[in-house]
């Protein structure tokens, strides 16, 4: 049982070390709060240690209870082996039937003075049994006080002691056992006293030593389910904390990239507005984009930068106000420019009519030239389509000519296929009149046979019939026996 309670406190002293070793591992995950986790490690590091002493000096007081159990479980064993093994010996004598008595009847010429070792044996027999019945009773009663005995009884005992003395009747005890007298009979029963209350003074301790155990084993477990309890708490504020912090890194994040995008937009706009301005002024080429500015690496520098862009783009807002009423001013300016330009083209229109009335009258000249030259075109076209009709007609004959070409070539094939199947099909009906003749001359072959069998068998009948004795038909039956056809004879 205490080897059970001590296994059970090292179980729960086990179970708080791998609490610690856990807690230890949650605070190399949670980074946040390092010092809660160390505190935490701390207290249990201090309940542990002072369990662990206690854990070692129970042990040994238990391993020292134990020894000394089994050293008073020694004598103590020793001496219930002697009392039952004397107790026994004892019994032994009184199961022997009583002898008969000195022998008037049986030795009727016997002095008188040989009775005396009968009963000197006797006397003594009534003595060892006493003293080892009391020996037995009290090993066997060790635990319990010894009972005083009655006057009767001591006057007995003291008569039975004196009895031994007896010369002519002195004891020895069997082999093996010895007689106690009352002197170290009383120390031994004081010795085996002094021993039952040392192991009841040590049956005292270790009771005393295990509720002890288990008052401390059920404290270290109150301890433990409070720290468990400690570390379920700071486990679950620490998963708060996590989450929030996810989550708080997942909006600025978000927040970056909005702030990024929009920076973005908004460069993309400066950059398209600038190079709108350049490309008005055409004093400056676009930016390249080595020369971009380095986006920022804090929400502050971000916030500056998108403050100074808005102050960029509110100025450059009113510079293309300003430059979208230069290019007013400049559109009219066109438009003047343009109605200039369209009346010097009407003048060149008038001027380019009259040319082009010149080049009519040129170009009807040409017309009539360029008719005759048509009519000489479109006669030479006639002859060339004719031509062209004609070559059409050969190709199309030589199609024709290839076309009824093919058309025997696979007609040919087609010949020699059917002449490939109707000489299989004469090969096969060869061998098929072949069989049939084959059979036909079996049959034939057969029907003679049988021919010759019946008249054969009737000429045998026939003699049979005519047989006159038994002998000769049985001649003539065993003459007909064949085992071939052929062994027929011509009738």
């Amino acid at each position: 049982m205490q080897r059970e309670v001590i296994g059970c406190y090292g179980s729960g002293a086990g179970v708080v070390m791998q609490v610690l070793g856990g807690r230890r591992c949650w605070g190399s995950l949670a980074q946040p709060v390092p010092a809660q986790a160390q505190e935490d490690s701390e207290r249990l590091r201090s309940i542990v240690l002072p369990m662990e002493e206690e854990i070692a000096q129970l042990k040994s007081k238990l391993s020292r209870a134990e020894g000394l159990i089994q050293g008073l479980r020694g004598p103590e064993g020793s001496l219930w082996c002697s009392s039952e093994s004397l107790l026994s010996d004892a019994e032994a004598p009184s199961r022997v039937p009583p002898a008969h008595p000195g022998g008037e009847g049986d030795e009727g010429s016997g002095p008188e003075g040989e009775e005396e070792p009968g009963g000197g044996l006797a006397f003594a027999r009534g003595c060892d049994s006493v003293s080892i019945i009391s020996i037995a009773s009290s090993s066997a009663g060790s635990p319990q006080p010894r009972r005083r005995p009655s006057p009767e009884h001591e006057d007995t005992a003291s008569l039975l002691s004196t009895g031994t003395l007896v010369p002519e009747s002195i004891y020895l005890p069997p082999p093996g056992f010895q007689l106690v007298p009352d002197g170290e009979w009383m120390q031994l029963q004081q010795e085996a006293r002094r021993h039952q209350e040392q192991l009841e003074a040590a049956t005292q301790e270790k009771l005393g030593l295990q509720e002890a155990l288990r008052r401390s084993s059920e404290d270290c477990a109150k301890q433990v389910l409070v720290l468990l309890d400690q570390i379920q708490n700071s486990e679950q504020l620490l998963q708060n904390l996590q989450a929030t912090v996810s989550q708080t890194q997942h909006r600025t994040q978000e927040q970056i990239a909005d702030l990024a995008s929009s920076h973005k937009r908004l460069s993309y706009e400066v950059q398209r507005l600038s190079e709108e301005n350049e490309g008005l002024r055409g004093s400056r080429p676009p930016p390249t984009p080595a020369e971009e500015p380095p986006l920022p690496s804090s929400v502050q520098e971000l916030q500056v930068l998108v403050r100074r862009l808005q102050e960029e783009a509110g100025t450059l807002r009113r510079a293309s106000e300003h430059h979208s009423e230069r290019l007013r001013i400049e559109i009219v300016t066109l438009r003047e420019r343009l109605d200039e330009e369209e009346a010097a083209r009407a003048r060149l229109q008038g001027v380019l009519e009259a040319q082009l009335g010149a080049q009519r009258e040129e170009s009807q000249l040409m017309e009539a030239s360029l008719c005759s030259v048509r009519s000489e075109m479109e006669r030479l076209q006639q002859q060339l389509g004719q031509a062209e009709q004609r070559a059409q007609g050969l190709e199309q004959d030589m199609q024709r000519l290839q076309g009824d070409l093919t058309q025997r070539d696979q007609q040919g094939q087609a010949w020699e296929q059917e002449k490939a199947r109707l000489e299989a099909a004469l090969s096969e009906q060869r061998g098929k009149l072949q069989r049939l003749q084959a059979e036909l001359d079996t049959s034939e072959q057969v029907q003679r046979d049988f021919v010759r069998l019946s008249q054969t068998l009737q000429v045998q009948l026939e003699r049979i019939r005519q047989a006159p004795s038994l002998e000769q038909v049985r001649s003539i039956v065993d003459g007909t026996r064949l085992k071939d056809v052929a062994e027929l004879k011509e009738p």
